[in-house]
């Protein structure tokens, strides 16, 4: 188990450029999770203790859409294999600025806001790869939101 708790975390953005020996530190704070189909991870506006890597499966990352006929929810983005979400309430400790719903069954790594950072304490040169790594992260995240915002100011007038 520990060393498919490795090889996922491997894969992800968020424990690019640690060691064999720093991703085995993270394996006991790696807690194994499945969702069915259509199940809620986390509403949002929900408290944030938590982020998420998928093993397998698909998540979708919603908003709500409040006073909005016939569409309860808008989808901000597709969440596959190999990705994190959940992340920002590790950086601010905020309330989740959206919700998560599996796609179909997923299977998750679940890693606690405490857990990590207790980590990261003990480790500083894992916490500064990891922060950098999340950096990185958000800010191909925000990236893509302002394109995207851009192209929608541009064609909606």
């Amino acid at each position: 188990m520990a060393l498919e708790i490795v090889d996922t975390l491997r894969q992800t953005g968020l424990a690019e450029g640690l060691t064999q020996e720093e991703l085995e530190e993270l394996v006991p704070i790696c807690r194994q999770r499945k969702f069915p189909e259509n199940e809620e991870v986390f509403g949002e506006a929900s408290e944030g203790n938590e982020l998420y890597i998928i093993c397998t499966g698909r998540v979708s990352i919603e908003v709500g859409l409040p006073n909005r006929p016939g569409r309860k929810s808008e989808r901000l983005a597709t969440a596959t294999s190999g990705m994190i979400f959940g992340e920002i309430s590790l950086v601010d400790g905020s309330p989740r600025s959206a919700g998560a719903r599996t796609m179909e069954e997923t299977s998750v790594l679940e890693i606690m806001s405490e857990d990590i950072r207790a980590v990261m304490d003990k480790h500083p040169r894992i916490g500064y790869v990891i922060m950098k790594n999340l950096a990185t992260v958000l800010s191909a995240r925000l990236r893509n939101t302002n394109i995207w915002l851009r192209n929608e100011l541009i064609w909606s007038r």
